[in-house]
């Protein structure tokens, strides 16, 4: 088969071109930027690649099986008119990767507001450690696979997004993945740009639940919240904290002792990097992973091996009395875990957060009140400016506000105006012992660069 896809360097259409790569498709792509990494990993898959939109880039594929569409491409982009136009066969990512990968297989999908690219990943590679030949579609890049997605043998595993898919279906993208089994963690308000209620959130994941088949399974997060929207579901449900539960986190020489209750008495598990939401996302997997039949040492032997994804509390660099690390954390429930964990990892140690709000939901200013106690645990907070300060709700994510706020804390926090002031705030704050992060899902190009530069790394 031959496909186009449009915006071929986002995270999902990138996933997808290396899934359709291995099946043997003929595959051409366009997109307005490369940026890595994801634009890097499309460039190495060999695919013919387009810079910018246009309708001779479709004329030039031409003949075409079908056309799939990012998520973000709107109905003006003249190539999805020139589809239109045409009479092709149009995908959305997530109906491409069901008919083209999943749909003949037994099938894990990974929901909730927090923890899916991880969980995903790890589910992934626990059970490629175990011999189990996974396929698998991943928001992020995963380490331990030089791919985020592949075709894989009898399972696949698939992150499942509640965002709108596409400029033609506005329904979440979830609902094209049919799961046999679901892992569901914390569901939380988010994406206020397409829920303006926790009530509008709640209705999609419910409706993701009853998907599930009688025959399947269903592991959740102990949430009110998720045993609302289980209520739906024909499926079993094993909820964390009754049967299987998470009982303590011990640190061990930088990395982390897990205990857990299982229906066959308590088990430990080992990681050799400490991270709440590392433990957390395995007790979500653990219970399912058990389930389909792996056994104990195989599940532990994975776990021990699992590197992480790329920008999840990754390690950008590192010298003498100070650390560089990235995290695409961008809600306040994750940013607060994120820097607790490294007040503990780093004992002794300084803590600046710089926090771009890249994501409608951040830049819209309904986290407005929580930010401040959610990065209240860093001594200092950079709240750098917006890529865009375009909101599609809300009044807008007030920065100077929430730095106030931070003072009166006892923190130190600065808003400034441009990225060169933030250097040059990490240049003059820099002293002893000092942890820097920088949390965004946003494009990153030109910043890391700048924050190695300020801090002589």
């Amino acid at each position: 088969m031959k496909i186009h896809i449009i915006a071929v360097s986002g995270t999902a259409t990138a996933t997808l071109a290396a899934i359709l790569r291995e099946r043997g498709f003929k595959l051409s792509g366009s997109d307005t930027g490369f940026y890595p990494p994801m634009g890097e990993f499309v460039k190495k898959l060999g695919l013919r690649i387009h810079q910018g939109f246009s309708r001779e880039n479709i004329d030039r594929s031409l003949p075409l099986d079908g056309v799939v569409v990012g998520n973000f491409v709107s109905s003006s982009n003249p190539e999805a008119e020139r589809v239109i136009e045409l009479g092709l066969d149009i995908f959305s990512v997530p109906e491409a990767l069901y008919h083209f990968a999943m749909k003949k297989k037994r099938r894990i999908v990974v929901a909730g507001t927090h923890g899916k690219t991880t969980t995903s990943a790890l589910v992934s590679t626990i059970l490629h450690e175990a011999g189990w030949n996974p396929g698998f579609f991943i928001g992020g890049l995963p380490l331990n696979f030089p791919s985020s997605g592949r075709l894989g043998g009898e399972w696949f595993v698939a992150e499942g997004d509640e965002y709108e898919t596409s400029f033609f279906d506005k329904g979440p993208k979830f609902l094209h993945l049919f799961p046999n089994y679901l892992i569901l963690g914390p569901v939380e308000m988010d994406h206020y740009d397409i829920y303006e209620t926790m009530d509008g959130i709640k209705r999609v994941f419910s409706l993701l639940v009853n998907l599930v088949p009688s025959s399947g399974l269903i592991v959740s997060h102990p949430s009110r919240i998720n045993e609302e929207i289980l209520a739906r579901s024909r499926a079993r449900s094993i909820i964390l904290g009754r049967e299987w539960a998470l009982e303590e986190i011990q640190e061990k020489g930088g990395g982390m002792i897990i205990h857990v209750k299982t229906p066959k008495g308590k088990e430990e598990f080992f990681h050799p990097t400490y991270s709440t939401p590392l433990a957390v996302n395995f007790s979500l997997a653990l219970p399912l992973l058990w389930e389909i039949g792996l056994k104990m040492e195989e599940i532990k032997r994975g776990f021990s091996r699992f590197s992480g994804v790329k920008r999840r509390m990754e390690l950008l660099a590192e010298g003498e009395g100070i650390m560089f690390f990235t995290d695409f954390a961008h809600h306040p429930t994750s940013l607060r875990v994120n820097l607790q964990d490294l007040k503990k990892r780093f004992p002794g140690w300084k803590v600046i957060a710089v926090v771009e709000p890249a994501s409608w939901s951040m830049r819209s200013g309904i986290f407005q009140k929580e930010l401040p106690g959610a990065l209240s645990p860093a001594e200092t907070v950079i709240l750098a400016p917006p890529p865009s300060r375009k909101v599609k709700k809300g009044r807008g994510l007030n920065r100077e506000e929430v730095a106030l706020k931070l003072q009166g804390l006892g923190r130190l926090a600065y808003a400034p105006r441009s990225w060169e002031e933030v250097f040059e705030l990490l240049r003059r704050l820099r002293e002893g012992k000092t942890v820097v992060v920088l949390f965004s899902n946003g494009n990153l190009e030109g910043k890391v660069e700048g924050i190695k530069s300020a801090l002589s790394l």
